[in-house]
């Protein structure tokens, strides 16, 4: 079933997330807080995608695209039934307070990967006071290797085939893992959030790749 999907920021997972989810045919769009890097984008009108199947030309931005572009964030929350946020756990903190009040009832918010920030989202719609049925969903990595080159190409180099996924709050998980499925087929029920946090490997993997990386 094809949905309406808004993508959440402007880094290399964000843009891949736009691409594979438009290609499959969703209604996407794109949000990012640099509106001139999105004029930029229109104007060239299309995005070089490279993958395993080979290089092509995604178009963007034109009427009766699949991808389209916004750089204001309520236009982008109000479009989506499923809100994926590719981004690091670093812009949680600044980017929950802004989403809070604009989230409505039924809508999934899948922040891959996550370190718990679902439930920093969640807080923040509590201290807004918005008590809408929203499902946040968390895995532990994102579902792409992927590299942006200048302002309009993208290397997507890996795609995920499981993406262990737990969801706040737990009774909303049935019908949060409807929703995902349908963007993401490789997403695997496990208990909640929490072990959706702790499936990211990141902190252990990193540093010695970076201490052995030092010299």
């Amino acid at each position: 079933e094809l949905m309406d999907i808004s993508v959440i920021g402007g880094g290399h997972g964000c843009y891949a997330a736009a691409l594979e989810l438009a290609e499959k045919g969703h209604s996407v769009v794109l949000w990012r807080r640099d509106g001139q890097a999105l004029v930029q984008l229109q104007e060239l009108g299309e995005l070089t995608v490279e993958d395993y199947r080979g290089r092509r030309r995604v178009s963007v931005g034109q009427p009766g695209d699949n991808l389209q572009l916004t750089d204001d964030l309520a236009t982008a929350v109000a479009h989506a039934q499923l809100l994926v946020v590719p981004l690091p756990a670093t812009s949680h903190e600044g980017l929950a307070p802004q989403l809070a009040p604009l989230l409505s009832d039924g809508q999934v918010v899948f922040l891959p990967p996550g370190t718990f920030g679902g439930y920093l989202f969640a807080q923040a719609m509590q201290a807004v006071g918005n008590h809408s049925e929203v499902a946040f969903a968390e895995t532990g990595t994102l579902p792409y290797l992927a590299r942006k080159h200048g302002a309009n190409h993208v290397v997507i180099s890996g795609y995920a085939t499981r993406l262990p996924t737990g969801i706040f709050p737990a009774r909303l998980s049935d019908a949060a893992f409807a929703v995902l499925r349908e963007a993401y087929p490789a997403v695997e029920p496990i208990e909640d959030l929490l072990s959706g946090a702790l499936m990211n490997a990141g902190p252990i993997i990193h540093p010695p790749l970076i201490m052995m990386n030092a010299g």
